[in-house]
């Protein structure tokens, strides 16, 4: 679905500066455009970072939602015709882009590269927020549920249907610690034919008790109706739905997670601009706020190791890294086009 805003532009900042310092050419005129996942975190990204970036510089931003759909991306650097300035990307995403010359390298002479949470700086990116997903269900239609990546399998003892993310990441490292594989030795496994084979195999187990979401509000639809009864889904958008009065469960022992970056699509013509939203974007400040009203968990280091923040908002994912797997980026940047390839094949037939 396509989502779009376009904000009220605010007077011109600082003393001494010109509305055209701010803006492109007037043959490419349009607004600075930022791309994310869409949902309650791009709501409040809006709120407290957008727009009040739009209201302190002057320059007049627009935000769109897409699905992690890089093949628009690359076409649009391949046509010379870029559109999206700024987008949030995953991990794997972000350093493959970097190397296809599809992201700019970011100006850290604009962007403080000190405020990052260790490994959310690269030459493309910087960290956005940690995300997360884990198991949940509706207590109001189950009195239990799975504890852990075991019981989630086990459809004898809690039958019903299952919800997992489309596609191979995740879905594999969740098959081989369901069926036994410790943390710590899942990519040594998931390196070998044999362990894809394993995974697959257990995911044979449950395929005819599986639906598929393919974006982060359809597990909270499939459980609310009742179509599934256990599901997977992301950290920010379960805790936000108890927030509003829905009775589910969360268990933190079925966590993966990662971090998504903020990257520069490579021929915007409004890269300066973009440089100085992406710094803007990921200062405490602005971060601050947004932590108020939505569950994020910002690779700010400042954020993430405010006690009174912490205390506030517990749902923070980076705050439960030790009890989750951190979803391997070098990993996926290295099987991953082979293991989607074999991921589609198996879930067709």
């Amino acid at each position: 679905m396509k989502f779009g805003t376009r904000f009220t532009t605010a007077a011109i900042v600082a003393a001494g500066l010109s509305a055209t310092a701010f803006l492109p050419n007037s043959a490419d005129a349009r607004d600075l455009t930022i791309v994310g996942f869409g949902g309650g975190y791009q709501d409040s990204a809006r709120e407290h970072l957008f727009e009040p970036f739009e209201a302190s510089s002057g320059i007049a931003v627009s935000d769109d939602v897409y699905n992690g759909e890089m093949a628009k991306v690359y076409g649009m650097v391949e046509a010379g015709d870029v559109t999206y300035d700024i987008i949030m990307v995953e991990a794997p995403e972000l350093v493959r882009g970097c190397e296809d010359g599809v992201f700019a390298p970011l100006d850290y002479s604009v962007i403080d590269k000190t405020k990052f949470i260790e490994t959310a700086v690269h030459e493309c990116g910087v960290g956005a927020a940690g995300w997360g997903v884990v198991v949940f269900y509706d207590k109001a239609r189950h009195a239990e549920g799975p504890t852990n990546l075991q019981e989630f399998w086990d459809t004898e003892k809690f039958p019903g249907k299952r919800s997992l993310r489309t596609g191979p990441k995740i879905t594999l490292e969740v098959a081989l610690m369901a069926d036994g594989v410790a943390a710590a030795d899942v990519y040594d496994v998931l390196s070998t034919p044999e362990g894809v084979d394993r995974a697959f195999a257990k995911l044979d187990e449950i395929k005819d008790d599986i639906v598929w979401w393919k974006s982060g509000a359809q597990p909270l639809q499939f459980v609310g109706s009742g179509e599934v009864d256990y599901a997977f889904g992301y950290t920010g958008r379960i805790i936000r739905a108890m927030g509003e009065g829905a009775d589910y469960d969360m268990n933190w022992n079925t966590l993966f997670y990662s971090v998504d970056y903020w990257a520069a699509v490579e021929g915007s013509p409004m890269a300066e601009q973009a440089m100085q939203m992406i710094d803007y974007i990921t200062d405490a400040g602005p971060l601050k706020n947004q932590t108020d009203v939505w569950p994020s968990s910002p690779a700010n280091k400042e954020i993430n190791m405010d006690p009174e923040i912490q205390a506030k908002n517990p749902g923070m994912v980076l705050n439960h890294s030790d009890t989750g797997l951190f979803l391997n980026t070098e990993f996926w940047i290295a099987n991953g086009d082979d293991l989607e390839a074999r991921f589609t094949s198996w879930a067709a037939q």
